[in-house]
């Protein structure tokens, strides 16, 4: 029979990938683009067996419209109609797996040359969204991290499998943070979705409606779908949050131009915005982390620390009194960390003129009732300084 059946399809495409993703080294970085083009070349591949199968079943298998006089005319009918959902089913995945391809090789051509993403003059940074929408409360309450340590994603899975150092070579992080808290990503990504979508129902309500317009159908459909889904998802996130605090920082801008009449350098000064999670990645931390295996050691160390800490309700605490957002914008200022040590640089000393001069003698417990505050304010601004944006290089 030259019928091709939905096991058989899959099947090839099994066999297509695995071939395809064998041809270059492990760790190869060429790795993705050649999955993205092999995607493409499977496409093309069952493109050829489906088409070669309905020629070769011929007129004999195509639908009539006549009503089926007995019980062989109705089950040639049945066994038609179910080659021609095949073959439509066929064609949409053909055409899905074909747009994936493309943005899977598009996406690794531009990560290239990726600069980091930064988020829109006067948005919010991903944390300030997270802390105003509440979810990570939410989070806690739904006991998700306990689910993920009782489902094995332990804190250090992320090592294990290089998603620390991967997501910072290719900016991941801030990518997403710029897509989330940018207001016309739901517009365009709906803009979008409204187009490929209107195309897409175009062609499905054509009168014929071969396997290569099944294929366009899946092409433009699968995207037009996950844009819509998407735009969303971000739009019931981002609606109603604002910027409640600034993560902008001062920088000095050195300029060197060559010109006729001698060289000259310029020096300006120019706010950029500097979220922690664009830190992160501008430093480096996330490779530091995974590379050192810190979050192994804090697995070694406590026993499933992702349900201590739902337990002690760390999230809802860090929400409630917006921790995370207030490290981020003393870290993103230029003084910040200075100003969280600075009571500390006072209280130090204090603490060590009561613990000599031991006034009526309650030197000692006064000494550490202020010595014990001031190292704490030191170690905060000292942590804050290491998360503080890196200095911009001079051009």
């Amino acid at each position: 029979s030259a019928r091709l059946t939905s096991s058989s399809l899959q099947t090839s495409v099994r066999q297509q990938l695995a071939h395809c993703t064998t041809m270059a080294p492990r760790g190869s970085r060429t790795t993705p683009a050649l999955v993205g083009a092999c995607t493409l070349a499977v496409g093309c591949k069952l493109l050829t067996d489906v088409s070669s199968s309905a020629f070769v079943l011929g007129p004999q298998h195509v639908l009539s419209h006549a009503r089926p006089t007995n019980t062989l005319q109705q089950g040639k009918v049945a066994a038609s109609f179910a080659d021609a959902t095949t073959s439509n089913l066929a064609g949409v995945s053909v055409g899905a797996m074909s747009a994936l391809g493309v943005v899977v090789a598009a996406s690794r051509v531009q990560a290239r040359s990726r600069v980091a993403a930064r988020v829109v003059k006067g948005a919010p940074s991903l944390l300030q969204v997270l802390e105003q929408k509440q979810l990570l409360s939410l989070a806690e309450g739904m006991k998700l991290l306990s689910q993920a340590e009782s489902a094995g994603l332990n804190i250090q899975t992320v090592e294990q499998l290089g998603l620390l150092k991967f997501a910072e070579k290719n900016k991941l992080l801030s990518t997403a943070e710029n897509l989330v808290t940018n207001p016309q990503t739901p517009i365009l990504w709906g803009i979008g979705s409204l187009f490929l979508g209107v195309d897409a129902l175009y062609l499905a309500t054509q009168e014929q409606v071969d396997f290569f317009t099944w294929v366009l159908i899946g092409a433009l459909g699968a995207p037009a779908l996950v844009l819509a889904i998407g735009a969303l998802v971000i739009f019931s996130l981002t609606s109603g949050t604002s910027k409640l605090r600034t993560f902008s920082r001062l920088e000095t801008i050195t300029t060197y131009t060559p010109d006729a009449t001698g060289n000259q350098f310029n020096v300006t000064e120019a706010f950029r915005d500097a979220t922690l999670l664009q830190t992160l990645e501008d430093r480096g931390i996330l490779s530091f982390i995974e590379e050192n295996r810190l979050l192994t050691l804090a697995g070694s160390l406590v026993n499933k620390p992702l349900t201590l800490t739902q337990s002690l309700g760390v999230l809802s605490t860090l929400e409630g009194l917006r921790l995370l957002s207030g490290v981020e914008s003393a870290a993103a200022d230029n003084w910040g960390p200075f100003n969280i040590s600075f009571a500390g640089l006072v209280l130090v000393p204090l603490a060590l003129a009561l613990l000599i001069l031991n006034p009526f003698g309650f030197g000692l417990p006064l000494a550490l009732a202020f010595a014990a505050p001031g190292l704490l304010l030191i170690a905060v601004g000292i942590g804050v300084s290491a998360i503080s944006p890196p200095l911009p290089n001079n051009q």
